[in-house]
């Protein structure tokens, strides 16, 4: 941010700062959570909950169930980078990233909504049915997700600014998540309960009109102003950009282990509350609960990263969820205050660590143009969508794992062993998986100061560039 001196009322000089045109305005900066926050409400809906229903309405197997989760993530395997690429070639008057939020939101609804429909096909052609439309939704989300998180880095070229982008999508994002599944259940109740496929899609409906809605309000508020670059695009430097990258490598690590902490709470938190606690609408209220940790641990970030740097950060909120979520197996479940105190807890030290995750991740962008010459936000952004389904496929897998050899059944009480089981898995087991993730951080090099080296080498590069015109 540049300054600029003005005279204060005693006429001694004062700086004042002023923004340079390519820094977003706070309505931008609105504007983008607003689409984070349509993006998670369909998110919360589509990932939350299709494991229930495929299992509790749809009624198909379990195995069957973890084997479209894993052929679905093979072919993101291909396509999310594949989005990428296409994201940082597109060439509109709206930009490369926004026009994405015009094309796709109505695809995304109606994927959304076909997720969440039985059909009568019989069961092979039910089967079918469903692992065509989920596969059909993961490449629809996939092309408003990558441009979406690409866009802070269109939106400003200064890493704190960035940072302050990311921290509002990320409270956009967790407040949504943390309202849906507050809601889902309500309205899964109130349409016809939570084994009814007619309450599915009902619920389906509004949260793909919510969604759709508010992804058309983040185009029409948010503008590109970072430059995109004139040299005609190489797909070899594209690669490039991701496979010399050690610093995205060793955040795309850790993002899938707090992705799998997190989701794979989140995911068993149906079947926690519905026969561990005996109540699904608990998960109604344990949303409600984690609310406050969420504004807290997405206010807190900034200032933990500022004040001892982002790696120590993330490494301190490792640590920190692993100690409650360790008390929190021991005490048990036996009383809901407590279980709902415990889980506030492990929420506000994952949010906190999202938005450290995505300001890392923001970073590696500047490093891969540093290593290739060429500017790759899409593609590098695109390692963050697909680490994140990798992760909700793996969580599948798991889970269809732990509800097979617990005896799960569906729609009657559990055993204390199943029970159990689901207690350890939303307890002590986030704080496990979590720590795993600090082990990349010892890897990884992209300090603050290196960052801001590689920026000012950059823009002697660009000067250059021009001079040389």
């Amino acid at each position: 941010m540049s300054e600029t001196m003005t005279r204060n009322k005693y006429g001694s000089d004062m700086e004042k700062p002023v923004k340079h045109k390519n820094m977003a305005s706070g309505k931008e900066v609105l504007g983008h959570a607003l689409g984070g926050v349509g993006q998670n409400t369909v998110y919360a809906l589509w990932s939350g909950f299709i494991t229930a229903f495929y299992t509790d309405v749809f009624g198909m197997n379990p195995a069957v169930m973890a084997g479209i989760f894993l052929f679905a993530r093979i072919w993101d395997a291909v396509n999310d980078p594949m989005m990428g690429i296409m994201a940082d070639r597109s060439k509109s008057r709206f930009g490369r990233y926004r026009c994405w939020l015009l094309r796709m939101p109505a695809v995304v609804a109606a994927c959304l909504v076909l997720n969440f429909t039985v059909p009568h096909f019989g069961t092979m052609g039910n089967i079918i049915y469903a692992a065509v439309t989920y596969i059909l939704m993961g490449m629809a989300f996939t092309s408003v997700d990558i441009p979406y998180w690409s866009l802070p880095a269109a939106m400003t070229s200064d890493p704190t600014e960035r940072t302050k982008i990311f921290t509002t999508a990320t409270l956009g994002t967790n407040l949504a998540t943390t309202v849906g599944n507050m809601l889902i259940p309500i309205l899964l109740v109130a349409f016809g309960g939570t084994g009814s496929a007619h309450a599915y899609f009902m619920t389906a409906v509004i949260f793909a009109v919510v969604g759709c809605s508010l992804y058309l309000t983040c185009f029409g508020l948010v503008r590109e102003h970072v430059q995109a670059p004139t040299e005609k695009f190489s797909f070899a430097l594209a690669f490039k950009s991701l496979f010399t990258n050690k610093p995205l490598f060793c955040i795309m690590i850790t993002n899938l282990v707090i992705n799998l902490a997190f989701i794979m709470k989140m995911t068993l938190n149906y079947y926690y509350t519905t026969y561990t606690l005996g109540d699904v609408k608990l998960m109604s209220l344990m949303s409600l609960i984690t609310l406050p940790s969420i504004l807290l641990g997405t206010a807190a970030a900034p200032f933990l990263t500022k004040l001892v740097g982002k790696k120590k950060t993330l490494l301190g909120l490792m640590i920190a969820n692993l100690v409650i979520s360790a008390i929190f197996w021991l005490v048990g479940y036996g009383s809901i205050p407590l279980v709902l105190l415990m889980g506030a807890l492990q929420i506000l030290c994952v949010g906190a660590s999202f938005v450290v995750i995505s300001s890392m991740t923001a970073d590696t962008i500047e490093y891969g143009e540093w290593m290739t010459g060429q500017r790759n936000e899409g593609v590098i952004t695109s390692t963050r969508t697909l680490i994140t389904k990798a992760a909700s496929a793996l969580v599948g897998v798991a889970v269809a794992a732990v509800l097979t050899m617990t005896g799960y059944v569906p729609n009657v009480a559990q055993s204390a062993q199943t029970m159990g089981a689901f207690h350890f898995v939303v307890s002590f087991l986030p704080g496990i998986v979590m720590m795993i993730g600090a082990i990349p951080m010892f890897f990884y090099s992209l300090t603050e100061e290196r960052h801001a080296q590689i920026m000012e080498e950059l823009k002697e590069r660009r000067a250059q560039k021009e001079s040389d015109k």
